[in-house]
């Protein structure tokens, strides 16, 4: 169980950094989704020691993500609306990968930061 926890953990860490240079590098309009999987993917691997406290932390991660992330939303459309910015969130993948990179950032910071 040790071994597939971790092998979860490297593969979503693994599509992280693929995805990030598919992004950058790539003209297809799909070359956002190995980010999110990879994203994805490690916000859902289970820690070595999971317990009620670690899925208060994940579960509670991610509404705080979804609040900051609508925010960044709303704000980017304001902005683009006004004409101070070029670009919008139109894509609800772009979305996504800016709530569960919040999400990660918020739940390890808070498992391995805030908690050690």
């Amino acid at each position: 169980m040790k071994a597939l926890t971790n092998l979860t953990k490297y593969i979503g860490l693994l599509l992280i950094v693929l995805g990030t240079m598919i992004l950058f590098t790539s003209k297809s309009s799909t070359a956002e989704v190995p980010l999110l999987v990879g994203l994805f993917t490690l916000f859902i691997s289970n820690q070595k020691r999971e317990d009620e406290g670690s899925g208060a932390i994940r579960s509670s991660s991610a509404f705080f993500a979804l609040i900051i992330g609508y925010t960044i939303k709303l704000i980017i459309t304001y902005l683009y609306s006004n004409q101070i910015i070029t670009f919008n969130l139109t894509s609800i993948n772009y979305f996504l990968i800016i709530v569960f990179s919040l999400a990660n950032v918020i739940r390890y910071s808070r498992l391995y930061i805030f908690m050690a």
